[in-house]
């Protein structure tokens, strides 16, 4: 069970600051020329067969399902996170369900500006309704950084939520803006089953900060009790 991810794991060093507990898991972006973060499939596989208690999930913008397959043979993580827009298309979310074999994580994204859905409706509500249908875990990212020092816009995050928590039967992951100065309140607040991070443990961007990665796993391990987990 893992109640916080590190997304965006570039090297062996980082993973390793991770890999301390079972409640904890990596994320590796495979072969994204559009995220610095990105690694290759290669160098994911050894980074994850390196790994011995924290879960190893690839994250993909896959463009077809043989990109998920070859993704699952090549660099053998525990889970696979599907981002972007394949999920459009239902008959791909209807395919991977039933020919999937390791866990699949839904990713959905929510415009900062109007709070839309990126992929299925732009109503997040209905749209995550429909994923967690297909998916083993649905991972939500907010603007929950930029938003929760105005009281207004925290209120419509946690609406949002709170809504989504209503509607589905999949474990939730929230992620958005976090850092370890603000995640106990955010997680006290919309009680998910865990948290993902990425730019919030970075002082140079796309370099993780080991002492950041501590801070923020001690401030999620802190608030276990309140999460359910993955």
């Amino acid at each position: 069970m893992w109640i916080a991810k590190i997304s965006g794991v570039t090297n062996f060093d980082s993973a390793l600051s991770v890999d301390v507990s079972e409640y904890f898991a990596i994320g590796a972006i495979i072969d994204n020329i559009n995220e610095i973060r990105s690694v290759s499939m290669v160098d994911a596989r050894r980074i994850f067969a390196n790994i011995k208690k924290c879960t190893t999930i690839a994250e993909i913008v896959p463009s077809s399902l043989d990109d998920i397959f070859e993704t699952q043979d090549v660099c053998k993580p525990n889970m696979i996170q599907i981002n972007g827009d394949f999920f459009n298309d239902i008959n791909n979310l209807i395919a991977l369900q039933s020919i999937a074999t390791i866990p699949i994580v839904g990713s959905i994204f929510l415009d900062k500006e109007t709070l839309e859905s990126n992929i299925l409706d732009p109503d997040p509500i209905k749209a995550i309704q429909t994923l967690d249908q297909f998916v083993q875990i649905i991972n939500i990212n907010l603007p929950l950084g930029e938003s929760w020092e105005s009281e207004e816009s925290k209120k419509k995050l946690v609406d949002i939520v709170v809504n989504i928590q209503e509607v589905i039967t999949k474990p939730l992951v929230v992620g958005g803006g976090l850092t370890s100065h603000n995640v106990g309140d955010i997680v006290a607040t919309l009680a998910p089953n865990a948290v993902d991070v990425s730019s919030g443990v970075e002082k140079l961007s796309g370099i993780k900060n080991p002492e950041l990665m501590q801070e923020f796993l001690q401030a999620v391990y802190d608030q276990k009790e309140l999460l359910e987990g993955v």
